[in-house]
């Protein structure tokens, strides 16, 4: 019961966000976040961060994609751990692409973007299917019983975080982007969890 309700509850944020997007209240205090970051930038970080927001990217999820495949299928032996974090992403990608049709939100021009935007605006997709896919592999980490696991786990949520910032520096989405982003990728990530879990428990 406590799993639905949770989900239930993201689901109303990202909707009520969804239809908030557009009011003058929260376009305000969007502002005001990205005028934070752009004041942030400089030579030294600007590389740094383009780097880091690589993580969120196509290619790298592929790259972490088949990382898990091996960590899941050769080490691991779970084929269902490999199964849903495909899911994950894939099921997150194309989520998000529906997504964005439907609210039709262009990207920021208040802020001069260092990496070329592609596509609508909210949710962020780079937050949304991190969350989703790194955020399955964070539960998973944080579920085991082996100390190490859990640390890494707690690094993954880090990583998922910064990526969503990242984008908020690069200048590429407002914040109410990556909070939709963040909101709608959680659920993804529970709902593949609790298959794990089921898949798990028949096998």
């Amino acid at each position: 019961m406590r799993f639905w309700s949770t989900a239930a509850l993201l689901a109303v944020c990202f909707i009520a966000l969804g239809f908030g997007i557009h009011t003058e209240g929260l376009q305000s205090i969007e502002r005001s976040i990205g005028d934070f970051f752009f004041n942030l930038r400089s030579e030294g970080w600007n590389g740094a961060v383009e780097g880091f927001s690589m993580l969120g990217t196509t290619a790298g999820f592929a790259v972490a994609l088949a990382l898990a495949l091996g960590w899941t299928l050769l080490y691991l032996r779970r084929g269902a751990y490999a199964i849903w974090l495909t899911v994950s992403l894939v099921g997150a990608w194309l989520l998000n692409k529906g997504l964005k049709l439907l609210f039709h939100r262009e990207r920021p021009d208040l802020w001069d973007s260092l990496v070329a935007p592609d596509g609508y605006s909210f949710p962020s997709g780079n937050a949304m299917i991190s969350a989703a896919f790194y955020g399955l592999i964070a539960m998973l980490l944080l579920s085991s019983s082996k100390k190490g696991n859990q640390i890494w786990g707690t690094v993954v949520v880090f990583m998922i975080l910064l990526i969503g910032i990242s984008r908020l520096y690069l200048g590429v989405h407002f914040a109410g982007d990556i909070v939709g982003g963040f909101l709608a990728g959680s659920i993804v990530a529970m709902l593949c969890y609790r298959a794990v879990n089921r898949t798990h428990v028949r096998s």
